[in-house]
């Protein structure tokens, strides 16, 4: 049986409409509800609050800083969440679990079932499983599901894409990476490295990125609507 799934979360830019109506469509194709999130851009007060790292720590770029301060607030949201619980016991405040996909990634239809095909106690053991990976080799095989998707210890869980993670693991998050130092994946992967993070990874990927090209920018429009807007399913 699959760990409880609390919420789902969709990273979007602002300005990328298309890609919002794409992911709308995945996500009710899916049949899941989610929570769309405005991306932090290069021109966000939060990112530039920030930018004096990029004098200071050479390997993170702006862009690079918009992604970390994305995917933070999720986490801090997250954890601020488990904080205000007070009708939940420790250990289920610390086991529940949410999706996180970035506004270009492409989703399995299969990928609830695949997920359910996988056993309970796999579930309570790590801190993040990637749904989506870029290049990562496939470590320890821990379980095989159906049509041949397993469960793998992860060795370079690159890319952030689409992920699940655990509510007690982002709090872990939020404190280990509240200063910005370098790529928020390059970051995990060292957590992960250092035995900070268990991390699994699905093999094959049940999300893939889309293809970057001339349409797909990597800074973002500076307009920023309310934090996030709820999308159920029909």
């Amino acid at each position: 049986k699959i760990a409880a799934i609390d919420q789902i979360y969709l990273i979007n830019l602002p300005h990328r409409s298309d890609r919002r109506t794409n992911s709308i469509a995945l996500l009710q194709t899916l049949h899941l509800n989610a929570s769309i999130v405005p991306a932090l851009d290069i021109h966000s007060s939060q990112v530039l609050s920030r930018s004096s790292h990029l004098t200071r720590h050479a390997r993170l770029t702006l862009v690079e800083l918009a992604c970390w301060a994305s995917h933070m607030q999720i986490w801090l949201h997250i954890a601020q969440s488990s904080d205000q619980s007070s009708d939940q016991s420790s250990n289920q405040a610390s086991d529940g679990w949410t999706l996180i996909f970035e506004d270009d990634v492409d989703v399995e239809m299969k990928m609830i079932n695949i997920l359910r095909s996988f056993p309970s106690q796999l579930w309570h053991q790590p801190d993040m499983i990637y749904l989506g990976h870029c290049g990562d080799p496939p470590g320890m095989l821990l379980f095989q599901g159906m049509d041949n998707y397993r469960i793998h210890r992860s060795i370079n869980p690159s890319c952030t894409h689409a992920y699940a993670i655990r509510r007690r693991s982002a709090m872990k998050l939020v404190a280990l990476l509240a200063t910005p130092r370098r790529a928020i994946d390059d970051e995990i992967v060292r957590l992960n490295e250092e035995q900070q993070l268990l991390i699994y990874s699905i093999h094959p990927p049940v999300a893939i990125q889309q293809k970057s090209n001339s349409s797909h920018p990597s800074d973002v429009n500076p307009v920023r609507d309310t934090w996030l807007y709820v999308l159920k399913k029909k």
